[in-house]
């Protein structure tokens, strides 16, 4: 008997569950999913959704690792990712209504003057371990990122654990401050209005009663490392939807479903529905998307490259794809400016390299020369435009649609270069008006799409006379080589979110001067420009107002500021998509954020 390509699909599949289910048990015997085996939580949440059935193994693949299991401790995407579905926050983003909603807090109330913020707690709400949840919980997270200590070498004071956070919770030079009002109320207090705290408290909460001990003895930051998923994952508790089952690098997690999750559906089932969610992991992108067009996976992006392929086996694998729009996420280059010296006392970037990359004519003349239409053709099959500012148009209203488009002209890329000194030698190199040849190397993550990017920016380049070489990096060494010792003259990232919330405050270490991922020119002791020191003015303004028309009106100059100074030289935006298999229901796909943002509440008729 021959069996077709969808039945040979729902044997495969079947195959891959059993051959699951027995590796998690050790033996021929699934583990037990209990259900109902605790108390729902006096305030549960009650979810917006089609009650469903429980049952299913939703299967991602995943190229990145998660590098920690501490949400406090720097980390990628991916992890973040993985950490929501483990650990909650105070309020959540509903991506369909576009506002925060009531999370671990039932409610909260925000005082007359604007100045202190009430949160009040779910009662009954249980950690993954079943210990109780309560207010001593969030004044211990927030402890964990404002507590400091003093520098013995300086005598000033620095955070106990350095976090990314940190800096988030300084408004106007001043710490937020915060207290325990009973075991289910927190109130927080700002020292001026400040706009964005509602998205600035979604910080993942964590266990004082598993924590506090390595908070108090120095050891927090070596906590809830990959290892302990390894060895123990029990001792990883939360109160997301999952928790980790098990962890083998290389390989897979598996979670399964928190037996104390505070939120149920219409019907009084708690969720998630799902008796498992695994991620495996694969080298390549190329190879997740693979997977997932034949059937061996339940979700995946789908980049605009793979769109024409991957919709051929829509129908023989029963996945729908969805058109998220252009992209939320944003890419540039950018040149290294920093006007500082290493150790040694050599200046991170040459004199001449200096001149040029600080010169606004220089920076704009390459992005006139930068055929970005060529790139989106070439890469992305023409489903792409080419990004005019950091804030891109899926950002809806922050997004300034009247900004200078840059598009490729070699002609006003010559005309700027020589308006700024620099001159053409008989061979058709470019130098300056020392007689200086125009050279750098540009600094790539090694990445094969990256690599195409980088083949056209030297070829344009060359156009206009400059020499660019390519050095190619694995991403953390380019990471210590554009944060710490400074040595490159221009790279290319990304800049994003995995959340589909959108505000100002997200990006504040970008934007100010003294910023960590103030990228061209970090953390400046005081404001290097005077178009530097204005962002950072608007910043602060944009902050301190709740009128939201106003806010908006100081973020659109923040971005005419960067158009004209270009200290970002934007790429482009491409058209994204999601595929998902169509037997899953209360599915929502937002134009932005991860497309699994409500993963608690999907579930499946044929389980399988």
């Amino acid at each position: 008997m021959t069996m077709s390509t969808a039945e040979r699909s729902r044997f495969f599949w079947r195959c891959i569950a059993a051959v699951l289910l027995a590796f998690l048990s050790g033996c021929g015997e699934p583990p037990k999913i209990e259900r109902g085996a605790f108390q729902v939580p006096e305030d549960a949440m009650v979810a917006d959704c089609e009650p469903g059935e429980y049952g299913g193994i939703f299967v991602l693949n995943e190229t990145t690792q998660p590098t920690t299991f501490n949400p406090q401790v720097p980390n990628n995407v991916s992890t973040s990712l993985i950490l929501s579905r483990i650990l909650s926050s105070l309020v959540d983003y509903d991506p369909r209504t576009e506002q925060f909603v009531p999370g671990l807090a039932k409610s909260w109330e925000v005082s007359e003057d604007k100045l202190s913020y009430t949160f009040n707690l779910r009662r009954g709400i249980r950690w993954s371990d079943g210990e109780p949840f309560t207010a001593d919980d969030v004044v211990f997270t927030f402890d964990c990122i404002l507590s400091e200590v003093v520098d013995p070498e300086t005598g000033e004071a620095r955070p106990k654990y350095p976090s990314r956070y940190y800096e988030q919770y300084i408004i106007n030079g001043e710490k937020i401050r915060y207290e325990k009002i009973d075991d289910y109320t927190v109130r927080f207090h700002v020292p001026t209005i400040y706009a964005p705290f509602i998205y600035d408290i979604s910080q993942p909460i964590l266990p004082r009663h598993k924590l506090y001990q390595s908070f108090e003895d120095g050891s927090f930051t070596k906590q809830w490392s990959t290892q302990v998923a390894i060895e123990s994952p029990v001792e990883i508790v939360g109160t997301g939807p999952f928790m980790i089952r098990s962890y083998k690098p290389g390989e897979r997690l598996v979670m399964t479903p928190n037996p104390h999750y505070w939120r149920v559906d219409r019907e009084g089932q708690r969720l998630p529905y799902l008796d498992y969610l695994v991620l495996k992991f694969v080298a390549e992108s190329n190879t997740a998307i693979a997977h997932f067009a034949t059937g061996k996976s339940d979700a995946s992006g789908i980049g605009a490259d793979d769109l024409i392929w991957v919709r051929k086996a829509a129908d023989t694998y029963d996945f729908k794809i969805f058109d998220r729009g252009p992209s939320a996420s944003v890419n540039f280059f950018w040149f290294n400016q920093h006007r500082g010296k290493n150790e040694e006392g050599t200046a991170y970037v040459p004199a001449h390299k200096l001149r040029w990359f600080t010169d606004k004519r220089f920076r704009q003349a390459v992005q006139y020369g930068l055929n970005r239409k060529g790139m989106i053709d070439a890469l992305l099959f023409g489903k792409g435009e080419p990004l005019t500012s950091i804030i891109p148009p899926a950002q809806g209203k922050w997004h300034n649609p009247d900004l200078p488009r840059y598009d490729y002209n070699p002609d006003k890329a010559r005309e700027l270069l020589r308006e700024a000194g620099f001159s053409w030698r008989e061979d058709g190199r470019l130098i300056d008006s020392e007689g200086v040849p125009v050279a750098f190397t540009l600094l790539l993550v090694e990445s094969a799409s990256y690599d195409k990017i980088g083949v056209t920016f030297v070829e344009n380049m060359k156009d206009l006379g400059m020499d660019v070489k390519i050095e190619r990096s694995d991403f953390a060494t380019l990471l210590r080589r554009t944060d710490d010792t400074f040595n490159y003259d221009i790279t290319i990232l990304g800049w994003g979110s995995s959340s589909a919330a959108y505000d100002p405050s997200g990006s504040k270490a970008l934007y100010l001067s003294s910023g960590v991922y103030h990228q061209w020119y970090p953390e400046q002791p005081e404001p290097a420009t005077e178009w530097e020191a204005r962002i950072d003015e608007l910043i602060g303004l944009q902050e301190r107002t709740l009128d939201m028309d106003q806010r908006v009106a100081y973020m659109h100059e923040v971005q005419a500021i960067l158009a004209d100074e270009l200290p970002l030289l934007y790429g482009f935006s491409p058209i994204t998509y999601a595929g998902i298999k169509k037997k899953w229901r209360n599915v929502y796909v937002p134009s932005a954020g991860t497309m699994l943002w409500n993963i608690d509440e999907i579930w499946t008729e044929d389980p399988e």
